[in-house]
């Protein structure tokens, strides 16, 4: 068996696992979490997946590759989700909150971006390689 193939089946492996943690742990947290008018019920798990994604990516060159599989493509892409996100969106639409709907919609984007900023500076500081 060649190298490369063996690295590609553990980095699959990876994904696959991650994933399914992530998945598990989001069918948990959705239903038990509220939706109000102006946010999704997947807001606070889209949320926890920018977060982690941008500690993710501030530490990637201290981590090996198969943490980033596992975490990043894995965990956090089970962990959001977007088909979930777009129904909620358009569920608040169906009713006539159109307004409510567009609220929604740019508060999770602009808060998903904010909050990967968030873990970003988190991971820099925390995890830089001058840091006794």
């Amino acid at each position: 068996m060649n190298v490369a193939r063996y690295k590609m089946r553990w980095e699959y492996a990876a994904v696959f696992l991650g994933g399914a943690a992530g998945s598990m742990l989001r069918g948990i947290a959705i239903p038990s979490l509220p939706t109000l008018d102006w946010v999704t019920a997947t807001f606070m798990v889209n949320m926890a997946a920018c977060f982690i994604l941008g500690w993710l990516y501030a530490i990637r060159h201290r981590v090996h590759a198969h943490v980033m599989h596992l975490g990043a493509v894995g965990f956090c892409g089970g962990l959001s989700t977007f088909s979930t996100y777009a129904a909620e969106i358009y569920n608040i639409m169906v009713v006539g909150a159109y307004i409510s709907a567009v609220t929604a919609s740019l508060l999770e984007i602009a808060c998903g971006i904010g909050i990967a900023l968030v873990g970003e500076r988190i991971g820099r500081r925390y995890h830089s390689e001058d840091r006794s």
